[in-house]
């Protein structure tokens, strides 16, 4: 079929069906991303997750699952206990691992205790759905805590070996590690 199609009744696909260009919202609405959440779970409380003492060599990543086709401005990091003079760095990836749009590579200064701070993308995105994504989040010293997942099955991990404000490539570890996905969501 080529060119617009329009179905009235039911349609049945015998096989898959792809959709290379991502599916727009249903109802002409504009999708905004803020409930999409890593490991699509969203906090109870503000002392939900585990206090993290970030490693200034580290990026800790969360999986994400982008339900349509939306635009990304930002990504939402949730603090832990402690919003100190550290810079944050957060970065959103492809589901093959590659870096499709981060925050500022200076970072910015954390602040809000057990809260979400927003870190704006450098530029927005046009996010493909359905699919996975990964979100991933530096910092560059010592003094602030991150919240992160104590429980889920979900890709989460700890990337080491990294320099703060710099988007490498990532190797899916395709397994859950406790208290290394971050929690954040998009915006």
């Amino acid at each position: 079929i080529a060119g617009n199609h329009t179905v009235t009744g039911n349609q049945v696909v015998t096989g898959s069906q792809s959709a290379t260009g991502g599916l727009a919202p249903a109802g002409g609405f504009a999708a905004t991303p803020r409930m999409v959440h890593t490991g699509n779970t969203t906090i109870m409380a503000a002392a939900d997750g585990t206090d993290t003492t970030p490693v200034a060599t580290e990026t800790y990543v969360s999986e994400i699952f982008i339900p349509c086709n939306m635009t990304i401005t930002g990504i939402a990091v949730m603090n832990g206990s402690v919003a100190g003079t550290d810079k944050l760095c957060a970065i959103l990836y492809d589901s093959n691992g590659v870096p499709v749009a981060q925050s500022a590579a200076a970072g910015v200064t954390a602040t809000g205790v057990d809260s979400f701070q927003r870190l704006p993308l450098t530029a927005a995105y046009e996010a493909k759905g359905p699919a996975t994504y990964y979100i991933g989040c530096q910092a560059n010293g010592t003094t602030t805590r991150l919240n992160t997942h104590p429980v889920g099955n979900f890709g989460a991990q700890k990337k080491t070996g990294e320099t703060f404000g710099t988007a490498t490539a990532l190797t899916i570890a395709g397994t859950f590690t406790a208290n290394e996905g971050i929690i954040a969501s998009l915006y």
